[in-house]
């Protein structure tokens, strides 16, 4: 399985999730448990899994509110870091990650050019100096407050 793309309508986030957290949320239904979802991990990666790896993925799944309700780790299962788990497993490519970013409503995208991104999501047209042919100009603003060309470095300045 490769990487996922989660579009979130609620709250107009996009999620792209790496193989490995793909995995869990395509296996996680309620329906199994921790150590069935190691085990599909290692079947579908095809590196060993613990079940380290998957309360990995379940909790940033549940920050990215990816899950209908959060999962707790129980308190007895302890917690491993990050690093730890890399060093123990040799494998980065299990380490679920989740990527998150503000996408524009609808509404925002097809508004006209703004030449302030204060509070704009990612991906909001945007000029710094003229606004003549702002949707050509590939300036967007960046989710943090400056308008740059493609959403990233350098800054616009036509």
């Amino acid at each position: 399985m490769g990487e996922m793309l989660i579009y979130d309508l609620e709250r107009h986030r996009a999620h792209c999730l790496n193989p490995a957290a793909a995995v869990v949320f395509k296996h996680c239904d309620g329906t199994r448990s921790v150590e069935d979802l190691a085990a599909l991990l290692e079947r579908e990666l095809g590196a060993p899994a613990d079940p380290d790896c998957v309360w990995l993925a379940l909790d940033r799944l549940g920050k990215a509110r990816l899950l209908r309700q959060r999962v707790r780790r129980p308190k007895e299962a302890g917690r491993l870091s990050r690093r730890e788990l890399v060093r123990r497993a040799g494998v980065a490519v299990l380490l679920p990650a989740v990527t998150s970013l503000v996408a524009p409503t609808s509404a925002e995208a097809a508004a006209s050019c703004v030449n302030d991104c204060t509070g704009k999501p990612f991906g909001t047209p945007c000029y710094s100096v003229s606004p003549v042919n702002c949707e050509f100009n590939g300036c967007l603003c960046n989710g943090a407050g400056a308008c740059t060309v493609g959403g990233g470095a350098p800054p616009c300045t036509s």
